[in-house]
């Protein structure tokens, strides 16, 4: 950042706003604020033409133009190794692309949140599609009993069910199969062999570490029975999981699960599995004690980690605020089904809406969100690396500040200076 300030304090010098002219015109800024961008810009000499070209920068994604954008880099014969290489490409690709919006100020938080949503989406898809293709030509497709071919269910948990993923993120999931059988092949195997085969594969195309990176760290471990449990259950049993052991901490976490694959079997899974089991019908005084636990549990987990500078677990930090709202959607969610959505910023109003919460509380608890949610993102964007922790370092400090003012065209360009001094 020290090399990058006078390039910096010219390009501010010059320009009430310093992204009047061009979003590539903010390069100064994003470089100082972000390594990760700056090393794959200068990794890559056709990002920034591809950054400037077709309003990227200025307008948002959809699924079908990201599915395009990778697609556009696969060859159809490629084997697995180009495959894996591509994708990381096409993920890298794109998270320059979110960052530079992000710091730009080209995007809001929520717009972030939901396209690092989306691009995991799209990824891990495109993994699905990949592992399946292989399998299927080896031992033949699976079917149900009315002969209808059956999908892996891929179960998005946390911030990805929610569509609010972070920036440098693992991403939680769950591996389901819909019933028992055999594929219909020269060499069939049994379903769940088939699909534990599938799931493995799949985790493998997102988190084999190559020359050019990873996709997605990928953790199974909210799956039932956890680490001691099969990778990928039959819906069967995972609701026979759920009616005997499952715990007021997984009713906790499936309040956010969504299918990110496999999505045309969920409707019946939901309606007769988790929500049922998710959402009480009545008012569910029964979850008080459990919370009251859960949350002490986080409190002696800040105190012994000593996590008061971490956005995330410190105290007031995103967890906290994450929990007050699922809390509610536990405890009356079975009775107002309003309450029954997995993003935060959808259930946190209707609190106020209930009268479960005062509007002022609610209005204070989705600035707090927002904004860190913000910091999280800045401090993940800086190496593309998985920290909640504010530095302590003075160039850091300076870092963030930098990435933490918003430009507009009344902010003058001293006031940059004296603000990321100060």
């Amino acid at each position: 950042p020290l090399l990058l300030r006078p390039a910096l304090e010219e390009r501010l010098s010059r320009a009430e706003d310093p992204f009047s002219s061009s979003p590539l015109s903010a390069l100064p800024v994003v470089w100082a604020c972000s390594d990760f961008v700056a090393e794959a810009c200068l990794r890559d000499a056709s990002l920034l033409p591809w950054l400037g070209a077709e309003r990227r920068l200025l307008e948002g994604v959809t699924e079908e133009s990201l599915k395009a954008d990778l697609a556009s880099g696969l060859d159809p014969a490629g084997d697995d190794a180009h495959f894996m290489d591509e994708l990381r490409r096409f993920r890298r690709r794109q998270l320059v692309r979110i960052a530079w919006r992000d710091l730009a100020g080209l995007a809001d938080v929520e717009t972030v949140l939901a396209e690092l949503s989306l691009l995991a989406d799209v990824c891990i898809r495109a993994a699905c599609m990949r592992a399946g293709a292989a399998l299927a030509a080896r031992h033949g497709i699976p079917v149900g009993a009315d002969d209808t071919p059956l999908e892996l269910m891929v179960l998005g948990m946390g911030k990805l069910g929610g569509g609010e993923l972070n920036f440098s993120s693992d991403i939680d999931l769950v591996f389901l199969f819909p019933e028992h059988g055999e594929t219909r092949g020269a060499r069939p195997l049994e379903h769940e062999e088939y699909f534990a085969r599938l799931g493995r594969r799949v985790a493998q195309l997102l988190g084999t570490v190559t020359a050019e990176g990873f996709v997605y760290r990928v953790d199974l471990r909210l799956r039932p029975f956890g680490d001691s449990g099969p990778a990928i259950v039959s819906f069967d049993a995972f609701e026979d999981y759920l009616q005997q052991h499952g715990r007021d901490w997984e009713r906790y976490a499936y309040v956010k699960a969504r299918p990110v694959h496999g999505a045309e079997s969920f409707d019946e899974l939901y309606r007769n599995v988790l929500r049922p089991f998710v959402y009480r019908r009545y008012l569910d005084f029964s979850v008080f004690e459990s919370l009251r636990e859960m949350k002490d549990l986080i409190a002696r987990e800040v105190e012994r980690r000593e996590l008061r500078d971490n956005v995330k677990l410190g105290p007031g930090g995103i967890r906290e605020i994450e929990f007050i709202v699922q809390a509610f959607q536990l405890i009356r969610g079975g009775g107002k089904p309003a309450l029954q959505t997995r993003r935060l910023l959808e259930a946190l109003p209707l609190l106020a809406g209930q009268k479960l919460l005062p509007q002022s509380a609610v209005e204070e608890l989705g600035d707090s969100y927002r904004f860190l949610r913000r910091v999280e993102n800045r401090l993940q964007e800086r190496n593309d690396e998985q920290t909640h922790e504010l530095p302590q370092g003075e160039t850091g400090r300076v870092r963030l500040a930098l990435a933490m003012v918003r430009p507009t065209g009344t902010r003058s360009p001293q006031s940059w200076i004296v603000t990321v001094s100060a």
